[in-house]
């Protein structure tokens, strides 16, 4: 009797741990859906104009063009790199050289 207690207890453990993850996950979806359904309404309420925002966790960029047929295109980029790793030099030290540009007149 004492192992069928024993084995209902870590049943129940394993039930309640798994029930913990799976909310977990879902309020994660949830606040990402909604975070990214903010960034949209915002984005389309803007025309012809710039914008960027930086955060830590990286930088949203909004670019919104007007051609000659009237027709107004918005773009939005998001990169997830750290500021430190998105301004580093694309070429390592012994991958070539940098060369100074000098413009000819």
């Amino acid at each position: 009797m004492t192992f069928i207690g024993l084995f209902l207890k870590s049943i129940f453990i394993m039930v309640l741990m798994v029930a913990i993850f799976l909310i977990g996950i879902v309020s994660f979806i949830y606040l990402r859906v909604k975070r990214m359904t903010k960034q949209f309404r915002n984005g389309t309420n803007h025309t012809n104009h710039r914008q960027q925002q930086s955060s830590a966790a990286g930088s949203t960029k909004r670019r919104s063009a007007q051609y000659d047929d009237g027709v107004v295109v918005e773009e939005e980029l998001y990169d997830e790199r750290s500021p430190r790793q998105a301004n580093r030099k694309i070429f390592a030290k012994d991958e070539g050289e940098y060369v100074d540009f000098e413009e000819e007149k």
